[in-house]
């Protein structure tokens, strides 16, 4: 009789015999060539050959219901294959639901006859006769069943939430778990000790924070989650259980920190008593964990002839097994992680590095606190400077960050006291605070590695990537005061790095910081620099002095310079002047410079140049000349050329051509999966614009195809709604187009109502441009109390562009106070329209010359108004009128 059979268990019986009949269907296959038994046994989670064999005899209950299927899709994918086919009643034994039923109706079968075996030996009247003794009443860590313990209780670390704003809260947040190789062989111990009821001792080693805890907390809990487990919380507590008994068959002991155990004061006493344990009758589980250095140092026998300190211990460890705890995810998993809609996940696979997941989600609360917790002198000086360095990051420079950098910008960050008691010694001190490890994972600053060797590059330092990724949200509406920017001017790593922290003072209105920090990067050879100056200059009426920094530009490499210039005389309506420019502009040979000719019929001349000039561009390797010549052949009637320039443009990496193609395909040939597959393509080049533009064409001819492409745009792929913040204003649009197309579409066919509750879900997923949208809508249907409402939860959540709505909100109502304040804000932010909504704000009020003073010049790095600082050609004033949408005050000028 198979294993566990009994008369009258219909289930266990059905079981077995389909496993039987699986047996001889592989009997079968085998005969065509494949699956072997060693291939079903790989496909089973790399079970024994033996222990599969049992079981497609029926001999045998697989534990494990994933490993079953896991044969069983083996089984298909061959039978599939066979040559003679299989006819329906084979077919029915791959109906993974019917296994899972069986299986489960099986294992609380058994649940229940293990319990009845039990009382039946004695061993339910042995527990009951222990609690009436006295010893095992007083024990404070009596065992408990393991569904009566919650990862907190047993040493789990907390994680990060990974949503915007509430990382730091009191709620115990346990991310979605990802087994690993590890996790296989600690199940398959277990398993194996349920099923031959023999002890074990497993250690699970690993470095801190790399997820030893939790992998021990899962596999008990998918294992033996009817047995119970007992915690000690220290040695004389786990010396007392021992001398109780009171860790008995089917009890997991539960040793957290096993060294904590084993190297207190009466350490060998416990390691001996765990020893004794391991001798009695199973199934018992003794499980610890440990790192690797305290498990070397319990292994280790004494050089010279000293008492050795750990005979007990090492001999425990000894007899045990190991399971070891990689610290990394493989790339291929960090990768996927990408598109996980668990926000923990998500948010710390951006912000680890080396594959280091585990050290993210549980040290990066630890190393928050640690760094907003060095108030007093000396850790204020260290958190001084950490705290420059998330300014620097966020604000754009580079990962290296010079110490000259951080020593100048820190004095931002103090107090006067503080910087009064600092010492000489002060930067040694700050520097030696952030480097200093959290949970022994992570510094707040570590060492850049020399990229020309080994070793550390000098006097050079790389802010931990979850301090970064924390100071990009919790930082994300402060503007650093002066002192930051004068050092930034002085210290800042590369010419990059000073252009990259040009462009945001230029959003934050700090427009003379901007146009310094400019001049720096350009005069240490970013020639875009020298154009970007130009174009401020230009904007502001000096074009005598902008067309000067454009010529300086092109002779210092900037191949675009040229193009800008052309570009502004046409605007000008200076035709001769940029046709003057041709020749130079094509003779740079720079694709993207030809491509722009090609464009612009004014520059380009008649058909056969517009031709000649993006083949020559598509020649240098230019995909998006590629895509432009197949627009041209399309517009010309050949789709067939189009398609083949339109492929040879995604394969070159433009997502433009697979907007094109898919475009063609669906408007030309009405073919609906080809045009999915070509919006498909653009998705994997990035590019969800593609997807959500056809779903609007697609869901007219068929719903469901077009619903499934709307819901991948509103996803971007699997993005987490709660880190739409970090998104570009574009990948939001993109978004809000996908649930645009599902919300009408649930508005035309499930009634009125139906598509608000589209939006009103992803809000409450926590999408924050969709709640911003949504207070849109609530606007122009006259609701502005709830429109507010929904603004500042968006702006509270890190959604800075609802700030500018919201005080446009507060302008209409008459409260120009606030509206000013919430521009103040936004501007602060990096929200560059809040320059001109600020001024639309001052012209309302009749501060019409500040409002002009302030879209020429700027603000100072304190936010006040900014002097005048640029001489500007008598006559150029700043236009009067806004547009529409974003407040903007634009500047003209007259022709020279």
């Amino acid at each position: 009789m198979p294993e566990g059979s009994r008369g009258g268990d219909s289930a266990q019986d059905a079981l077995f015999a389909r496993l039987r009949r699986l047996g001889e269907l592989h009997a079968r296959v085998r005969r065509a060539g494949q699956p072997s038994l060693a291939v079903l046994a790989r496909a089973a989670g790399g079970r024994a050959k033996t222990t599969v064999g049992e079981w497609l005899k029926g001999n045998r209950l697989p534990q494990h219901l994933e490993d079953l299927l896991g044969v069983v899709d083996a089984l298909r994918a061959a039978a599939l294959r066979h040559p003679e086919g299989i006819d329906d009643a084979d077919r029915e034994l791959f109906d993974d639901d019917t296994w899972r039923a069986l299986h489960t109706a099986v294992a609380q079968g058994r649940a229940r006859l293990t319990g009845e075996t039990v009382r039946a030996a004695g061993l339910g009247r042995a527990r009951d006769r222990l609690e009436e003794r006295q010893s095992y009443a007083d024990l404070p860590d009596r065992p408990r069943p393991v569904a009566r313990w919650d990862p907190r209780g047993l040493g789990v670390h907390p994680a990060i939430s990974g949503a915007h704003g509430s990382d730091h809260g009191a709620a115990f947040v346990l991310p979605t778990y990802l087994p690993r190789e590890h996790d296989r062989r600690l199940r398959t111990l277990l398993d194996r000790t349920v099923h031959d009821g023999d002890t074990l001792f497993v250690l699970v080693q690993g470095e801190s924070c790399t997820g030893k805890t939790r992998a021990a907390y899962e596999a008990v809990r998918a294992c033996l989650p009817d047995w119970d487990l007992a915690f000690p919380k220290g040695s004389e507590s786990l010396l007392a259980l021992l001398a109780a008994d009171a860790v008995g068959p089917r009890t997991v002991l539960w040793l957290d920190e096993g060294q904590d155990f084993l190297t207190a004061e009466r350490g060998e006493e416990a390691a001996a008593g765990l020893r004794r344990l391991l001798e009695l009758p199973g199934p018992v589980v003794v499980l610890t964990t440990m790192w690797q250095e305290h498990r070397r140092t319990l292994l280790a026998r004494p050089t010279a002839p000293v008492r050795d300190p750990h005979p007990q211990a090492r001999a425990l460890l000894t007899a045990g097994v190991t399971v070891h705890v990689s610290a990394a995810f493989p790339p291929d998993v960090m990768r996927d992680l990408r598109r996980t809609p668990d926000p923990s996940l998500y948010t710390a696979a951006l912000t680890s590095r080396d594959g280091e997941l585990t050290q993210t989600l549980a040290a990066a609360l630890e190393l928050v606190a640690f760094h907003e917790t060095s108030d007093t002198v000396p850790a204020c000086y260290g958190k001084a400077v950490v705290t420059a360095a998330m300014d620097a990051r966020r604000l754009g420079h580079g990962p290296e960050l010079p110490d000259t950098l951080l020593r100048a910008a820190a004095r931002a960050y103090l107090s006067e006291a503080q910087r009064a008691a600092a010492a000489p010694g002060w930067f040694e001190q700050a520097l030696a605070h952030a480097g200093t490890r959290v949970k022994g994972v992570v510094a707040p600053l570590g060492d850049v590695p020399d990229p020309g060797g080994m070793g550390a590059r000098p006097r050079t330092r790389r802010l931990a990537d979850y301090l970064d990724h924390h100071g990009r949200t919790a930082r994300s509406y402060l503007c650093p005061a002066a002192p930051f920017w004068e050092a930034a001017a002085q210290g800042a790593g590369t010419a990059a790095d000073l252009d990259a922290l040009a462009d945001a003072a230029d959003r934050r209105g700090r427009y003379e910081v901007a146009d310094d920090l400019r001049r720096r990067a350009a005069e240490r050879g970013h020639a875009p620099a020298w154009t970007d100056m130009a174009q401020f200059r230009r904007d502001r009426g000096c074009r005598p002095e902008a067309v000067a920094l454009v010529r300086k530009a092109h002779a210092a490499g900037d191949t675009g310079a040229l193009t800008t210039l052309a570009h502004w005389y046409l605007e000008d309506q200076e035709l001769d002047r940029a046709l003057r420019l041709v020749p130079e502009i094509e003779g740079t040979d720079a694709p993207q410079n030809l491509l722009h000719l090609a464009q612009t019929p004014e520059l380009a001349g008649g058909d056969e140049e517009v031709e000649r000039l993006a083949r020559k561009a598509a020649d240098l390797g230019d995909a998006e000349a590629l895509t432009f010549l197949g627009r041209r052949r399309l517009l010309a009637g050949d789709e067939k050329a189009a398609e083949r320039l339109f492929q040879r443009a995604i394969a070159a990496g433009d997502h433009g051509a697979a907007f094109e193609l898919a475009r063609m395909r669906l408007v030309h040939g009405r073919d609906v999966a080809a045009a999915a597959a070509a919006a498909g393509q653009a998705a994997e080049l990035g590019d969800f614009f593609t997807m959500g533009m056809m779903a609007q064409l697609v869901i007219a001819i068929d719903p469901a195809e077009g619903r499934r492409m709307a819901r991948l745009a509103a996803d971007l792929g699997g993005v987490s709604p709660a880190d739409t913040v970090r998104l570009s204003a574009w990948e939001n649009m993109v978004r809000q187009q996908g649930l645009a197309v599902l919300a009408q579409h649930a508005e035309e066919t499930a009634g009125e109502g139906a598509g608000e509750a589209v939006l009103l879900a992803a809000v409450e997923e926590g999408d924050l441009h969709v709640m911003a949208w949504l207070a849109q809508r609530r606007r122009q249907s006259g609701d502005r109390a709830d429109a507010e409402r929904l603004y500042r939860r968006a702006a509270e959540g890190g959604y800075a562009p609802a700030l500018l709505s919201l005080a446009s909100s507060r302008r209409e109502a008459g409260d120009a106070e606030e509206a000013e304040q919430l521009c103040r804000t936004a501007i602060d932010a990096g929200q560059y329209e809040a320059i001109g909504a600020l001024a639309q704000v001052y012209e309302e009020r009749g501060e019409r010359e500040r409002a002009g003073r302030l879209v020429l010049y700027g603000l100072d790095p304190d936010g006040t108004l900014a002097a005048p600082w640029l001489p500007l050609r008598e006559g150029h004033e700043p236009a009067r009128g806004h547009d529409a949408v974003g407040g903007w005050i634009t500047i003209r000028h007259a022709a020279d």
